[in-house]
C-alpha cells in the first residue's frame, strides 16, 4: 500500500469527522483618547525678568493659572558652566488639556533661544505635566528609565503619586526629591481634579 493510500485508509477507520469549530469574533478595542493633564513648565532663570518669561510662555500655553514661589537653585552644579551660579527655580502651570510633550519640549527649546547671551542660555525651560498618577517631564536625553516619544524627545515619570502622597524614584532629580515643590504640585493636582469633576457633570 502506498503511503497516500495508507493515510486515507487510516482516516476512513478513525471514526466520524469532528464537528467544525465555531468561529469566534474578537471585538476590536476602541482607541481611547489620552486623559487631560495640567501642563507645567519648570524654569531655571539666570536673571531674565519674570514678567518677560511669563509673557512668552503665555503665547504658547496660555496665561498661567498657577505660579510657584521662587527658590534658590542649589541642588546641582550641572548648569553653572553655562548659566552661572545664581540660578532660581520656579514653576508655572496652565489650563488642563491633552498631553503633548513632544510639541511642548520643542516649543520650550525655541523659547530658550530668545534669551541667549554670548551663545549661552539665560533661561532653562523644562515642560511636563501633572496627571493624577504623577509628575511627567520631557527631555532630549535618553536613558533606561525614559520612554522615546518621537522627534528626539523622551518622557519620564519623575514623581509618582500613590496612596495620597508624592514618591521619588531612583532617577528623580535632586531638587524634586526634597519635598519643597510638593505644595505647588498638590495645587496642580487639585486643579486637575476640579477640571475632571466639572467635565463629568
Amino acid at each position: 500500500m502506498m503511503l497516500a493510500d495508507s493515510f486515507l485508509a487510516g482516516k476512513r477507520d478513525s471514526g466520524p469527522e469532528p464537528a467544525p469549530r465555531r468561529r469566534t469574533t474578537i471585538a476590536m478595542q476602541t482607541e481611547m483618547p489620552p486623559a487631560d493633564v495640567v501642563p507645567l513648565v519648570g524654569l531655571l532663570n539666570a536673571g531674565v525678568p519674570a514678567a518677560t518669561i511669563t509673557a512668552e510662555l503665555a503665547a504658547v500655553w496660555g496665561t498661567p493659572l498657577l505660579s510657584s514661589p521662587t527658590w534658590s537653585f542649589e541642588a546641582t552644579r550641572y548648569y553653572e558652566a553655562e548659566m552661572g551660579a545664581r540660578l532660581v527655580r520656579s514653576f508655572c502651570a496652565f489650563a488642563p488639556r491633552r498631553p503633548a510633550l513632544v510639541d511642548w519640549k520643542h516649543a520650550a527649546r525655541r523659547l530658550e533661544t530668545r534669551w541667549r547671551l554670548a551663545g549661552q542660555r539665560q533661561v532653562n525651560i523644562d515642560p511636563g505635566y501633572v496627571g493624577l498618577g504623577g509628575l511627567f517631564l520631557a527631555s532630549t536625553k535618553g536613558g533606561n528609565h525614559r520612554l522615546y516619544l518621537g522627534a528626539g524627545i523622551y518622557g519620564e515619570l519623575t514623581l509618582l503619586f500613590h496612596h495620597g502622597a508624592w514618591h521619588t524614584l531612583p532617577w528623580t532629580f535632586p531638587d524634586f526629591s526634597g519635598g519643597g515643590y510638593t505644595p505647588f504640585l498638590d495645587r496642580c493636582r487639585s486643579l486637575l481634579k476640579n477640571h475632571i469633576r466639572n467635565a463629568n457633570r
